[in-house]
């Protein structure tokens, strides 16, 4: 019984000092996170806001995760050395047609930041360039991702439509 407790006060406080360290776990799918292209710390404080439409198989996401100073820096090196994703402000036309589809206006959940990279995605099948808008507006079906990551904050936003 002793050892049984032992070993779960070693494992606990082995955990506890890894998370005061500021040691962080990635999650890697296929070195991606759906179109944001690096990989997202599991631990970390996320909110979800999910919304599904059965009739027409839509489905539409947003992810707010709150990173540690560790965890922010090192993503913000993986964004700084991926040409995909932009710094400064969001292009017109993507902004405007996220905001046209979104419902129950989850996209407008990500609030203006001055400071920030985003990145837009299409993970459509077939996709001739997938960081571009243009073949969305034409496509009945469609799968999208942006994320925006805010510098200062380091918060970062990952927002999904799938219709």
């Amino acid at each position: 019984m002793k050892k049984k407790i032992l070993i779960s006060s070693v494992i606990i406080f082995s955990i506890f000092i890894m998370l005061i360290i500021g040691w962080s776990l990635y999650v890697e799918i296929d070195t991606t996170y759906k179109g944001l292209e690096f990989l997202i710390p599991i631990l970390c404080k996320k909110e979800v806001i999910k919304l599904s439409q059965k009739d027409f198989f839509d489905e539409e996401k947003l992810e707010r995760m709150y990173l540690s100073k560790k965890q922010g820096e090192k993503v913000l090196k993986k964004i700084e050395s991926n040409n995909n994703w932009i710094k400064g402000e969001i292009d017109e036309k993507i902004e405007e047609q996220l905001k046209f589809y979104t419902r129950e206006e989850i996209y407008n959940k990500i609030p203006y930041i001055k400071n920030k990279y985003w990145i837009f995605t299409n993970r459509s099948n077939g996709a001739k360039d997938k960081h571009s808008i243009d073949e969305v507006i034409s496509d009945l079906y469609y799968s999208v991702s942006f994320g925006v990551f805010d510098i200062d904050n380091n918060i970062l936003y990952y927002y999904e439509y799938e219709r």
